[in-house]
Protein backbone atom coordinates (compact mmCIF):
# COMPACT_ATOMS: atom_id res chain seq x y z
CA UNK A 1 0.00 0.00 0.00
CA UNK A 2 1.03 3.42 -0.43
CA UNK A 3 1.81 5.14 2.39
CA UNK A 4 2.64 9.19 3.02
CA UNK A 5 3.11 11.45 5.80
CA UNK A 6 4.70 12.62 8.77
CA UNK A 7 3.69 10.02 11.05
CA UNK A 8 5.45 7.78 9.28
CA UNK A 9 8.66 9.66 9.01
CA UNK A 10 8.44 10.16 12.99
CA UNK A 11 7.83 6.59 13.70
CA UNK A 12 10.81 6.07 11.25
CA UNK A 13 12.98 7.95 13.94
CA UNK A 14 11.70 7.10 17.76
CA UNK A 15 10.09 3.16 17.96
CA UNK A 16 6.78 3.14 20.06
CA UNK A 17 6.07 0.38 22.32
CA UNK A 18 2.86 -0.33 22.69
CA UNK A 19 1.95 -1.77 26.27
CA UNK A 20 -0.55 -4.82 25.56
CA UNK A 21 -3.89 -4.93 27.78
CA UNK A 22 -4.84 -7.79 30.32
CA UNK A 23 -8.03 -6.83 29.41
CA UNK A 24 -8.02 -7.06 25.75
CA UNK A 25 -10.95 -8.51 24.55
CA UNK A 26 -11.56 -12.14 22.85
CA UNK A 27 -9.25 -13.66 25.48
CA UNK A 28 -10.53 -17.15 26.85
CA UNK A 29 -8.86 -16.80 30.33
CA UNK A 30 -10.72 -16.09 33.40
CA UNK A 31 -10.60 -11.96 34.20
CA UNK A 32 -8.41 -11.00 37.02
CA UNK A 33 -9.86 -9.12 40.04
CA UNK A 34 -7.65 -5.46 39.86
CA UNK A 35 -7.21 -2.62 42.24
CA UNK A 36 -9.19 0.30 41.53
CA UNK A 37 -12.40 1.83 40.02
CA UNK A 38 -11.80 -0.25 36.46
CA UNK A 39 -13.48 0.13 32.89
CA UNK A 40 -15.68 -3.27 31.99
CA UNK A 41 -12.76 -5.73 30.44
CA UNK A 42 -11.97 -4.97 27.02
CA UNK A 43 -12.76 -1.64 27.01
CA UNK A 44 -10.15 1.24 26.67
CA UNK A 45 -9.14 3.58 29.52
CA UNK A 46 -8.43 6.43 26.57
CA UNK A 47 -11.66 8.21 25.39
CA UNK A 48 -11.41 9.67 21.91
CA UNK A 49 -13.89 13.20 21.87
CA UNK A 50 -14.55 15.47 19.09
CA UNK A 51 -12.49 19.08 19.32
CA UNK A 52 -15.11 20.91 18.22
CA UNK A 53 -14.76 24.79 17.73
CA UNK A 54 -13.21 26.80 15.06
CA UNK A 55 -10.54 24.66 13.03
CA UNK A 56 -6.80 25.84 13.28
CA UNK A 57 -5.34 27.52 10.63
CA UNK A 58 -2.03 27.18 8.10
CA UNK A 59 -1.72 30.41 6.77
CA UNK A 60 -5.15 30.43 4.73
CA UNK A 61 -6.14 26.96 5.00
CA UNK A 62 -8.39 26.02 7.59
CA UNK A 63 -7.01 22.41 8.61
CA UNK A 64 -8.83 19.37 8.83
CA UNK A 65 -7.92 16.93 11.51
CA UNK A 66 -7.80 12.98 10.41
CA UNK A 67 -8.99 11.32 13.30
CA UNK A 68 -12.07 14.38 13.37
CA UNK A 69 -12.98 12.97 9.61
CA UNK A 70 -12.61 9.42 11.07
CA UNK A 71 -13.34 9.21 14.85
CA UNK A 72 -13.89 6.10 17.28
CA UNK A 73 -17.46 7.27 17.70
CA UNK A 74 -18.09 6.31 14.02
CA UNK A 75 -16.37 3.31 14.20
CA UNK A 76 -18.19 2.24 16.87
CA UNK A 77 -21.33 2.96 15.07
CA UNK A 78 -19.99 0.97 12.46
CA UNK A 79 -19.69 -2.07 14.32
CA UNK A 80 -15.73 -1.95 14.83
CA UNK A 81 -14.06 -1.45 18.01
CA UNK A 82 -10.41 -0.10 18.76
CA UNK A 83 -8.37 -2.51 20.56
CA UNK A 84 -7.05 -1.55 24.06
CA UNK A 85 -3.83 -3.27 23.69
CA UNK A 86 -3.25 -0.66 20.68
CA UNK A 87 -2.34 2.59 21.00
CA UNK A 88 -3.94 5.94 19.10
CA UNK A 89 -1.56 7.52 16.81
CA UNK A 90 -2.57 11.46 15.72
CA UNK A 91 -0.83 13.88 14.30
CA UNK A 92 -2.15 17.18 13.74
CA UNK A 93 -1.75 21.13 13.85
CA UNK A 94 -2.28 22.50 17.97
CA UNK A 95 -1.87 25.89 17.07
CA UNK A 96 -2.91 28.70 14.36
CA UNK A 97 0.46 29.48 12.04
CA UNK A 98 0.87 32.64 10.24
CA UNK A 99 0.74 32.62 6.91
CA UNK A 100 4.34 34.01 6.75
CA UNK A 101 5.64 31.15 8.29
CA UNK A 102 2.86 28.67 6.29
CA UNK A 103 5.17 27.15 4.05
CA UNK A 104 5.22 23.60 2.56
CA UNK A 105 7.10 20.76 5.00
CA UNK A 106 8.85 18.71 2.48
CA UNK A 107 8.98 15.41 4.13
CA UNK A 108 6.41 15.66 6.28
CA UNK A 109 3.87 16.37 3.17
CA UNK A 110 0.50 15.39 5.21
CA UNK A 111 -1.22 18.44 7.77
CA UNK A 112 -2.85 15.55 10.05
CA UNK A 113 -2.47 11.51 10.18
CA UNK A 114 -4.37 8.88 12.19
CA UNK A 115 -4.32 5.27 12.69
CA UNK A 116 -6.66 3.34 14.78
CA UNK A 117 -6.17 -0.86 15.59
CA UNK A 118 -9.29 -2.70 15.77
CA UNK A 119 -10.40 -6.00 17.66
CA UNK A 120 -8.76 -8.15 15.83
CA UNK A 121 -5.85 -6.57 14.08
CA UNK A 122 -6.94 -5.09 11.69
CA UNK A 123 -5.75 -0.93 11.00
CA UNK A 124 -7.99 1.84 9.46
CA UNK A 125 -5.39 5.35 8.58
CA UNK A 126 -6.23 8.87 7.34
CA UNK A 127 -4.27 10.84 5.87
CA UNK A 128 -4.32 14.54 4.79
CA UNK A 129 -2.75 16.74 2.63
CA UNK A 130 -3.75 20.12 2.18
CA UNK A 131 -1.65 23.19 0.31
CA UNK A 132 0.21 25.05 1.25
CA UNK A 133 1.42 22.72 4.09
CA UNK A 134 1.75 19.88 1.11
CA UNK A 135 2.91 20.93 -2.37
CA UNK A 136 0.02 21.09 -5.15
CA UNK A 137 2.29 18.68 -7.13
CA UNK A 138 2.25 15.90 -3.98
CA UNK A 139 -2.47 16.71 -3.82
CA UNK A 140 -2.23 15.92 -7.32
CA UNK A 141 -0.03 12.86 -7.32
CA UNK A 142 -2.75 11.33 -4.36
CA UNK A 143 -5.52 12.82 -6.42
CA UNK A 144 -4.06 10.27 -9.18
CA UNK A 145 -3.58 7.01 -7.60
CA UNK A 146 -7.24 5.54 -8.63
CA UNK A 147 -6.63 6.25 -12.17
CA UNK A 148 -3.14 5.05 -11.57
CA UNK A 149 -5.04 1.59 -10.88
CA UNK A 150 -7.68 1.78 -12.95
CA UNK A 151 -10.40 2.70 -10.47
CA UNK A 152 -13.67 3.93 -10.88
CA UNK A 153 -13.89 7.79 -9.94
CA UNK A 154 -17.19 8.84 -8.66
CA UNK A 155 -18.07 12.77 -7.67
CA UNK A 156 -19.96 13.40 -4.60
CA UNK A 157 -20.79 17.13 -3.68
CA UNK A 158 -17.56 18.91 -5.40
CA UNK A 159 -15.17 16.09 -4.49
CA UNK A 160 -13.91 12.78 -6.45
CA UNK A 161 -13.70 10.02 -4.61
CA UNK A 162 -12.42 6.21 -5.23
CA UNK A 163 -12.15 3.23 -3.61
CA UNK A 164 -9.89 0.45 -4.86
CA UNK A 165 -8.16 -2.90 -3.78
CA UNK A 166 -4.65 -2.05 -3.21
CA UNK A 167 -2.56 -5.02 -2.93
CA UNK A 168 -4.16 -6.94 -0.12
CA UNK A 169 -5.98 -4.06 1.45
CA UNK A 170 -7.87 -1.16 0.35
CA UNK A 171 -7.40 2.40 -0.35
CA UNK A 172 -9.86 5.54 -0.22
CA UNK A 173 -8.93 8.61 -2.66
CA UNK A 174 -11.37 11.79 -1.57
CA UNK A 175 -10.24 14.80 -3.06
CA UNK A 176 -10.81 18.56 -4.55
CA UNK A 177 -8.55 21.23 -5.84
CA UNK A 178 -6.00 21.64 -3.18
CA UNK A 179 -6.83 18.59 -0.99
CA UNK A 180 -6.68 15.19 -1.02
CA UNK A 181 -7.78 12.66 1.69
CA UNK A 182 -6.34 9.19 2.25
CA UNK A 183 -7.75 6.32 3.69
CA UNK A 184 -5.82 2.97 4.14
CA UNK A 185 -7.63 -0.40 5.42
CA UNK A 186 -5.89 -3.72 6.02
CA UNK A 187 -8.87 -5.87 7.06
CA UNK A 188 -8.18 -9.65 7.78
CA UNK A 189 -12.00 -10.69 8.22
CA UNK A 190 -14.49 -11.39 5.46
CA UNK A 191 -17.59 -9.88 7.09
CA UNK A 192 -18.03 -6.63 9.82
CA UNK A 193 -21.09 -7.47 11.11
CA UNK A 194 -23.35 -8.48 8.08
CA UNK A 195 -20.85 -5.99 6.00
CA UNK A 196 -18.31 -7.48 3.40
CA UNK A 197 -15.47 -6.08 3.48
CA UNK A 198 -16.58 -3.71 0.18
CA UNK A 199 -19.56 -2.90 2.23
CA UNK A 200 -17.45 -1.85 4.94
CA UNK A 201 -14.94 0.36 3.03
CA UNK A 202 -18.34 1.92 0.82
CA UNK A 203 -19.54 2.98 4.85
CA UNK A 204 -16.27 3.94 6.23
CA UNK A 205 -15.52 6.54 2.94
CA UNK A 206 -19.33 7.30 3.05
CA UNK A 207 -18.48 8.86 6.46
CA UNK A 208 -15.65 10.48 5.73
CA UNK A 209 -16.95 12.23 2.81
CA UNK A 210 -20.27 13.35 4.84
CA UNK A 211 -17.20 14.47 7.55
CA UNK A 212 -14.97 16.62 4.57
CA UNK A 213 -18.60 18.54 3.45
CA UNK A 214 -19.30 19.38 6.69
CA UNK A 215 -15.97 21.41 6.74
CA UNK A 216 -12.85 21.26 9.45
CA UNK A 217 -13.07 21.17 12.93
CA UNK A 218 -10.66 21.78 16.03
CA UNK A 219 -8.36 18.56 16.36
CA UNK A 220 -10.07 15.10 18.69
CA UNK A 221 -8.70 15.30 22.22
CA UNK A 222 -7.83 12.72 24.00
CA UNK A 223 -9.36 11.73 27.84
CA UNK A 224 -8.22 9.60 30.48
CA UNK A 225 -10.54 7.29 32.35
CA UNK A 226 -10.44 5.57 36.08
CA UNK A 227 -8.11 4.58 37.21
CA UNK A 228 -6.13 7.29 35.05
CA UNK A 229 -8.58 9.42 35.34
CA UNK A 230 -6.99 13.65 35.18
CA UNK A 231 -3.59 12.78 33.45
CA UNK A 232 -3.13 15.61 31.31
CA UNK A 233 -2.54 15.11 27.55
CA UNK A 234 1.08 15.03 26.68
CA UNK A 235 1.51 17.46 24.35
CA UNK A 236 -0.59 19.80 26.88
CA UNK A 237 2.59 19.20 28.77
CA UNK A 238 4.77 19.61 26.12
CA UNK A 239 2.83 22.97 24.93
CA UNK A 240 4.62 25.23 22.22
CA UNK A 241 5.64 27.62 24.75
CA UNK A 242 7.83 25.16 26.76
CA UNK A 243 8.99 23.92 23.50
CA UNK A 244 10.39 27.63 22.54
CA UNK A 245 12.63 27.42 26.12
CA UNK A 246 14.76 25.10 23.83
CA UNK A 247 14.32 26.30 20.59
CA UNK A 248 12.81 29.98 20.31
CA UNK A 249 11.62 31.75 17.67
CA UNK A 250 8.61 30.56 14.99
CA UNK A 251 5.95 28.40 15.35
CA UNK A 252 5.81 24.87 17.18
CA UNK A 253 2.12 24.17 15.95
CA UNK A 254 3.29 20.37 14.95
CA UNK A 255 2.27 17.88 17.10
CA UNK A 256 2.82 14.27 16.83
CA UNK A 257 0.75 12.05 20.00
CA UNK A 258 0.38 8.67 20.92
CA UNK A 259 -2.39 7.59 23.61
CA UNK A 260 -2.05 3.89 24.84
CA UNK A 261 -6.04 2.71 24.84
CA UNK A 262 -5.72 0.31 27.71
CA UNK A 263 -3.22 -0.19 30.31
CA UNK A 264 -1.06 -3.22 31.57
CA UNK A 265 -1.04 -5.82 34.83
CA UNK A 266 2.82 -5.29 36.52
CA UNK A 267 3.31 -7.55 39.52
CA UNK A 268 4.95 -5.73 42.14
CA UNK A 269 7.67 -6.93 44.54
CA UNK A 270 4.70 -6.87 47.85
CA UNK A 271 2.35 -8.65 46.12
CA UNK A 272 0.02 -6.14 44.57
CA UNK A 273 -0.42 -5.45 41.00
CA UNK A 274 0.22 -2.20 39.56
CA UNK A 275 -1.59 -0.71 36.45
CA UNK A 276 -0.01 1.17 34.17
CA UNK A 277 -0.70 2.91 31.02
CA UNK A 278 1.75 5.27 28.52
CA UNK A 279 1.81 8.29 26.02
CA UNK A 280 3.90 10.50 24.16
CA UNK A 281 4.44 13.44 22.15
CA UNK A 282 7.03 14.30 19.07
CA UNK A 283 6.65 18.18 19.10
CA UNK A 284 8.07 20.17 16.40
CA UNK A 285 9.01 23.64 14.84
CA UNK A 286 7.51 25.09 11.43
CA UNK A 287 10.07 25.42 8.96
CA UNK A 288 11.50 25.38 5.54
CA UNK A 289 11.37 21.80 4.42
CA UNK A 290 10.16 20.72 7.71
CA UNK A 291 12.18 17.79 8.75
CA UNK A 292 14.51 17.83 5.72
CA UNK A 293 15.24 21.06 6.27
CA UNK A 294 18.54 22.36 8.49
CA UNK A 295 16.38 24.60 10.65
CA UNK A 296 14.39 21.78 11.74
CA UNK A 297 14.29 21.05 15.61
CA UNK A 298 11.83 18.30 17.63
CA UNK A 299 11.27 17.46 21.33
CA UNK A 300 9.67 14.28 22.60
CA UNK A 301 8.00 13.42 25.84
CA UNK A 302 7.45 10.01 27.00
CA UNK A 303 5.44 9.55 30.26
CA UNK A 304 4.21 6.03 31.79
CA UNK A 305 1.43 6.70 34.01
CA UNK A 306 0.27 4.39 37.08
CA UNK A 307 -2.68 4.28 39.17
CA UNK A 308 -0.72 4.81 42.62
CA UNK A 309 2.43 7.10 42.69
CA UNK A 310 4.45 4.35 44.89
CA UNK A 311 4.95 2.05 41.91
CA UNK A 312 6.37 5.31 39.81
CA UNK A 313 9.32 4.46 42.64
CA UNK A 314 10.92 1.18 41.47
CA UNK A 315 10.87 2.53 37.77
CA UNK A 316 12.42 5.90 38.81
CA UNK A 317 15.42 3.94 40.76
CA UNK A 318 15.99 1.38 37.32
CA UNK A 319 15.78 4.11 34.78
CA UNK A 320 18.13 5.90 37.09
CA UNK A 321 20.41 3.61 38.19
CA UNK A 322 23.18 2.08 36.19
CA UNK A 323 25.07 3.86 34.13
CA UNK A 324 22.57 6.90 33.91
CA UNK A 325 24.27 9.81 35.19
CA UNK A 326 22.91 12.49 37.82
CA UNK A 327 21.82 15.28 36.63
CA UNK A 328 22.69 18.00 39.56
CA UNK A 329 19.14 19.86 39.25
CA UNK A 330 16.17 18.84 41.53
CA UNK A 331 12.68 17.98 39.29
CA UNK A 332 9.67 16.39 40.68
CA UNK A 333 9.64 13.61 43.61
CA UNK A 334 12.82 11.55 42.60
CA UNK A 335 15.83 10.70 41.09
CA UNK A 336 16.64 13.08 38.15
CA UNK A 337 19.26 12.30 35.35
CA UNK A 338 20.19 11.52 31.74
CA UNK A 339 20.36 8.05 30.04
CA UNK A 340 22.32 7.00 27.27
CA UNK A 341 19.98 4.81 24.94
CA UNK A 342 22.13 4.70 21.89
CA UNK A 343 23.24 4.95 19.48
CA UNK A 344 24.73 8.83 20.45
CA UNK A 345 20.86 9.95 22.18
CA UNK A 346 20.64 11.41 25.39
CA UNK A 347 17.38 11.38 27.42
CA UNK A 348 16.52 13.28 30.67
CA UNK A 349 14.56 11.14 32.99
CA UNK A 350 12.60 12.07 36.12
CA UNK A 351 9.28 11.36 38.27
CA UNK A 352 6.48 13.22 39.08
CA UNK A 353 3.17 12.07 40.97
CA UNK A 354 2.27 8.85 39.25
CA UNK A 355 3.90 9.22 36.23
CA UNK A 356 7.80 8.81 34.86
CA UNK A 357 8.46 11.18 31.98
CA UNK A 358 11.62 11.01 29.74
CA UNK A 359 12.53 13.68 27.04
CA UNK A 360 14.85 13.81 24.20
CA UNK A 361 15.35 15.51 21.59
CA UNK A 362 16.75 14.96 17.84
CA UNK A 363 19.48 16.20 15.53
CA UNK A 364 23.15 16.68 16.86
CA UNK A 365 22.59 17.52 20.23
CA UNK A 366 21.33 14.63 21.08
CA UNK A 367 24.74 13.29 21.27
CA UNK A 368 26.10 15.71 23.75
CA UNK A 369 25.33 14.74 26.90
CA UNK A 370 25.88 18.40 28.19
CA UNK A 371 23.83 19.99 25.04
CA UNK A 372 20.66 17.71 26.50
CA UNK A 373 21.32 19.16 29.84
CA UNK A 374 21.29 22.56 28.66
CA UNK A 375 18.33 22.56 26.45
CA UNK A 376 15.61 20.06 28.18
CA UNK A 377 16.26 20.96 32.07
CA UNK A 378 14.32 24.42 30.96
CA UNK A 379 11.89 21.96 29.55
CA UNK A 380 11.34 19.32 32.38
CA UNK A 381 10.75 22.64 35.20
CA UNK A 382 8.02 23.76 32.68
CA UNK A 383 6.32 20.26 32.19
CA UNK A 384 6.49 19.75 35.50
CA UNK A 385 4.33 23.13 36.43
CA UNK A 386 2.15 21.82 33.85
CA UNK A 387 1.41 18.81 35.47
CA UNK A 388 0.14 20.95 38.10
Amino acid sequence: MQRYGWLVAAAATAVVMVLVAVVAGGSDAAPQSQPGDLPPVGHPVVVQEPGGGEPLSYGDTAAYDACGLLSTRTLGDLGVRIDPGSSFIDSHLDGDVPAEAAVPQGGLDSISNCRYTLMGGDEIGVTVQQTPFTTADKVDQTRSWPTQNNAVVLHDRGLEVSSYRDGSGWTTVIARSRLAVAITFELRKPLYGDRDQRQFVQDVTRAVVDAVVAGPSGPAVYRHTAPFAGVKSPCALLGSDTFQLAYPGGPSALVLEYNDAGFASVPQADGEVGLRTAASCVRSNVVPDGALGPQYRDIRLDMTVWDKPQWTVQENRTSCGGSAVTLGVTLGDGSSCLTDTGPSTWNLTFRTGRSLITLSTGGAAAGDRESVKRLLTPVAKAVLAHVG
